[in-house]
């Protein structure tokens, strides 16, 4: 691979104050880039915090598209990732439909990095993987060189599920105990961004499924078990209770997953990305191993 492309100009990252972008926003400054954070809340401490370590804040809203044009101005390349879960379905696809059109009208904009979601190269009837894969679409058909990740599940979601599986000793997930079940890091996913942005001559026209780990839910209750030093016990929960607990949309994409499985193939993303963690890897980092300690 050629050296690292070091851009003179911004990288304009959306979600800078959330995991992905903000991942993203901090490996690009880390590694010498400079960074333009777009948040409709540029006063947040998680934007304030980015403007520490160096980069530059515009407020911009998806959506709001009049508020792009001057967010995106000047930039060198996007990284583009849009969260259902904060804002809905229907306004994330929306959001990412502006963001796609006005970066690739932007005459500056050289590169456009998207992350989507696994599987949402087929018409899956979740409606958070299908609006990823509309936006996905538009991008592709956009004269912007792309290129498209689409993350498994990430593993830091776990620590949603952290002090419930600590204090009851049993892991709750709604997918078959026999499922295989992808993950990778948002770490990682930030790892992969900025190597495509740094090489656009080796990933424009690119779409790759990124997976770090593959494992059954046994597999992985195992593993928890493992690193917290104490067994743990899988319950798989129903689907309803799965809709009472998560809402209608997450239990449609556990209910995919678990009838159609994931795309990606942790060895493939090694081959660009050696240091990509695995489960066990990820949990230890994350200090899930302290709780051995907690209860000793």
């Amino acid at each position: 691979m050629s050296e690292p492309k070091i851009y003179d100009r911004p990288v304009a990252v959306t979600g800078a104050t959330g995991k992905q972008g903000g991942a993203v926003a901090r490996r690009l400054l880390a590694r010498g880039h400079r960074v333009r954070a777009l948040t409709r809340r540029p006063d947040s401490p998680a934007a304030q915090a980015l403007a520490d370590r160096g980069a530059e804040i515009a407020e911009a809203d998806l959506e709001n598209p009049a508020s792009l044009k001057p967010a995106l101005a000047g930039a060198a390349a996007l990284f583009s990732v849009q969260d259902f879960l904060e804002a809905g379905v229907a306004a994330e696809e929306r959001q990412g439909l502006a963001l796609t059109d006005a970066a690739a009208a932007a005459a500056d904009i050289g590169h456009i990095v998207y992350s989507g979601a696994s599987t949402m190269d087929r018409n899956t009837g979740v409606p958070h993987l299908d609006s990823k894969w509309r936006v996905e679409t538009r991008l592709r058909a956009a004269d912007t060189p792309w290129t498209v990740f689409r993350p498994a599940a990430f593993m830091d979601n776990w620590e949603w599920d952290r002090a419930a599986i600590l204090e009851s000793g049993i892991v709750r997930y709604p997918i078959r105990p026999d499922t295989l079940y992808r993950q990778v890091a948002v770490s990682d996913i930030a790892v992969m961004a900025v190597t495509a942005l740094e090489h656009p001559e080796t990933w424009a026209g690119q779409i790759m499924p990124l997976t770090g780990d593959a494992a059954t839910m046994t597999e992985i209750t195992t593993t928890l078990a493992r690193v917290i030093g104490r067994p743990l016990s899988f319950v798989r929960m129903t689907w309803d209770e799965c809709v009472a607990e998560q809402g209608e949309e997450l239990m449609l994409m556990y209910k995919y997953f678990d009838t159609f499985g994931m795309d990606g193939v942790p060895d493939y993303m090694r081959r660009f990305h050696p240091g990509a963690m695995t489960f066990e890897a990820y949990l230890r980092a994350a200090g899930w191993g302290d709780a051995r300690q907690s209860a000793a």
